[in-house]
């Protein structure tokens, strides 16, 4: 026969353990304040540097430009992304590596923009452009120019 004494301490622990268990469950487990809520899709934005832009979109695009091409004109198109304000003004701001060259105001279609910079201000080197948005940073995309030898 079993010891009735061991029982009855091993039926009230597991009493009690359920009773902490449930506890838990009923007041700890649905207050909790740190509850991961649904953040809102990024914007997405992409810049591209081409040398000609239609209405289909950006041609020739490409991330090294030598000027020996008889290049005229580089463009940079920036496709917005679904829910994007397009109420705002999109600047592009073109930097010859840490020098701001031309801040220009991106000339919206549907939901994309360009800009453009002409042969006149290039320079040999590396080359970036901000897409900026009420002074917010959204895109950078980085270039090369090569001048003919």
């Amino acid at each position: 026969m079993l010891p009735l004494n061991r029982l009855r301490k091993g039926v009230v622990f597991l009493f009690l353990l359920l009773f902490l268990f449930i506890f838990y469950r009923l007041f700890f487990f649905k207050t909790r304040t740190d509850l991961v809520l649904p953040e809102d899709e990024p914007l997405t934005i992409s810049t591209e540097m081409c040398l000609l832009v239609t209405s289909n979109g950006p041609m020739n695009i490409d991330t090294i430009f030598d000027l020996k091409n008889n290049i005229t004109k580089i463009f940079a198109y920036s496709s917005l992304g679904n829910g994007f304000n397009t109420t705002d003004t999109v600047w592009h701001e073109w930097y010859h590596g840490s020098d701001i060259i031309k801040k220009a105001i991106c000339k919206q279609e549907k939901a994309a923009c360009h800009s453009s910079i002409s042969i006149d201000s290039l320079k040999e080197g590396n080359w970036s452009v901000d897409t900026r948005q009420n002074g917010i940073l959204l895109n950078v995309r980085q270039f090369t120019v090569l001048q003919p030898e």
